[in-house]
């Protein structure tokens, strides 16, 4: 539409300019020496024209022949650029299908068509080179890219890649720094080095990467801070190591700014702030750790700063640390273990009852026997012993009171404190060891005395009286004890005095045989078979 447009507004210009110079009056003189030409003004203006457009089309004419041979070049240049990209995208996507054999062949029809772009082909050569397991070959190409101001940085990465992949982590830790000084906004060169200071132990140099990785947005918030916190105390560790004690309680302190509640920072900062005297600022520390995080290592380190003073204080003390979070659960044991330091067994056991419900474990399990123990003897609390014994050992690293990390184990403590705020991963299986409300009740029961127990040690405790008397007084029990014999004569005495014993005499026996019963038989026998010949004959001098 546009063309024609310009087309008809040609035309007409051209169509008004010929009316208008033929409408041009007068006549044009030319003289050439001695030939004189007359010609009507409009017809020669024509002319004019027609020449000058003449000249200008001339001149296009030879000005394209000129550059005929650059047009040409250009755009045979054009063709292979155009067909080189066309070969490095199908080379890119045979990278991405995994072919390893198309994505070379498209590599090399790359190179050939863009020799002008060594860069972008090299690194489609490379990522061909290794696919197919020709190391070699993507070594150089990355080396290559090196030389290139716009490719150093995919270089860099390439050669960090294959380094990794060689083992040789020094060299990979080379190029991932080299990389985070040439980029440091790029999340995998920070990722790179900071996690290659971690595992050959340079708690220096990772906590300097992190510090850049905050001014340039890759890390922040509380993650951050655990992180620094934890290195700094693995820096606090080794130098109290190294006999630097100074440089150790400045470090850990550090950390407790940045972490609060971290148990390993207190243990030691705390330790330290008491060899030196000031024990405290020591015990203010620990507060704050348990009111944020209770652990038994804090706890410990606090019984080991009042070790000097009495029972009662120390227990008084260890009472008024967990009192800075008396909700958990390490704070009510460790207060009933304060009150069975002090006798008050009653309420150990009150106070461990809830706990038994909710997972426990062998300290609670060992808290309750020594309060039965007290409380009803060894018996009962054998069972308490028994569970403690097959309990399994809390997972908690510093459960026994102490931190003794191993360079593996100072770096799973940075990754999963820094990572999740916990000291350790969650168990892959789940030990149950919690009791039912039933299960407490029953087990915690007094024991009772049946009367069959009773009974049955009534016996053994008369022999063993008897036993005791007889040696002690062999003499004494004639003397002491009534003869059966005796008292049975006398009754027999009584019954021939009496008026009616003509008659009643073989009565008389009977109740003399009922009262032999209490006596052993055989002195019942003895009463009833002796000879009543002498009874009458007294009898009869009596008439």
């Amino acid at each position: 539409m546009i063309r024609i447009v310009i087309f008809i507004a040609i035309v007409f210009a051209l169509t008004l300019g010929a009316t208008l110079l033929i409408n041009v009056e007068g006549e044009t003189v030319m003289y050439f020496g001695d030939i004189v030409f007359n010609a009507p003004s409009w017809a020669v203006i024509m002319l004019l024209s027609a020449c000058a457009m003449v000249i200008v089309a001339a001149t296009l004419f030879l000005y394209g022949v000129l550059r005929m041979p650059k047009a040409i070049a250009r755009q045979h240049r054009d063709r292979r650029r155009v067909k080189g990209l066309t070969a490095l995208t199908r080379g890119l996507e045979a990278v991405a299908a995994g072919d390893a054999t198309d994505a070379q062949r498209h590599a090399k029809m790359a190179s050939r068509q863009l020799k002008d772009e060594a860069g972008l082909t090299r690194l489609l050569t490379a990522q061909a080179a290794q696919l197919a397991g020709d190391e070699v070959t993507a070594e150089q190409s990355f080396a290559a890219m090196l030389e290139a101001p716009e490719t150093e940085f995919l270089g860099l990465r390439g050669l960090y890649l294959q380094a990794m992949k060689q083992g040789d982590r020094k060299e990979a830790r080379e190029y991932a720094e080299r990389a985070f000084r040439l980029r440091p906004g790029t999340e995998w060169a920070y990722q790179s080095v900071y996690t290659l200071h971690l595992d050959r132990g340079a708690w220096g140099d990772a906590r300097d990467i992190l510090i850049k990785a905050q001014q340039h947005g890759h890390e922040g918030g509380e993650p951050a801070k655990r992180r620094e916190a934890a290195l700094l105390t693995a820096m606090a560790y080794g130098a109290e190591a190294g006999g630097e004690a100074d440089t150790a309680r400045r470090e850990a302190n550090e950390a407790l700014k940045k972490a609060p509640g971290f148990a390993p920072a207190a243990v030691l900062a705390a330790r330290l702030e008491g060899n030196a005297g000031r024990r405290s600022k020591a015990a203010k520390i620990l507060d704050e750790a348990w009111a944020i995080a209770p652990h038994p290592a804090i706890a410990k380190t606090m019984a080991d700063l009042y070790k000097d003073e009495t029972l009662e204080r120390r227990a008084e003390r260890l009472t008024k640390l967990a009192e800075n979070k008396p909700e958990a659960d390490e704070s009510q044991l460790l207060i009933a273990e304060q009150e069975n330091a002090r006798s008050d067994h009653a309420a150990a056991r009150e106070r461990l009852e809830p706990l038994l419900t909710r997972n426990p474990r062998a300290r609670t399990f060992s808290a309750m026997a020594t309060a039965i123990r007290h409380l009803y003897g060894d018996a009962a609390a054998s069972v308490w012993q028994d569970r403690a014994a097959a309990s399994p050992l809390d997972p908690v690293p510093g459960a026994d009171g102490d931190f003794h990390f191993t360079t593996d184990g100072w770096k799973r403590l940075i990754r999963e404190y820094g990572d999740h705020g916990r000291m350790a991963p969650p168990p892959l299986e789940e030990l149950r060891t919690s009791l039912t409300v039933e299960e407490v009740r029953l087990l915690l029961a007094p024991p009772v005395i049946t009367e069959t127990a009773i009974e049955d040690e009534a016996p053994a405790a008369i022999v063993d009286a008897e036993v005791t008397e007889s040696e002690t007084t062999p003499e004494a029990e004639p003397e002491t004890e009534p003869d059966p014999i005796d008292d049975q004569q006398a009754v027999d005495d009584a019954a021939s005095l009496s008026p009616d014993s003509g008659t009643d005499t073989p009565e008389t026996d009977e109740p003399a045989a009922s009262a032999g019963q209490d006596t052993d038989a055989g002195t019942k026998t003895s009463a009833e078979g002796d000879p009543p010949a002498d009874e009458e004959d007294k009898a009869k001098e009596g008439a």
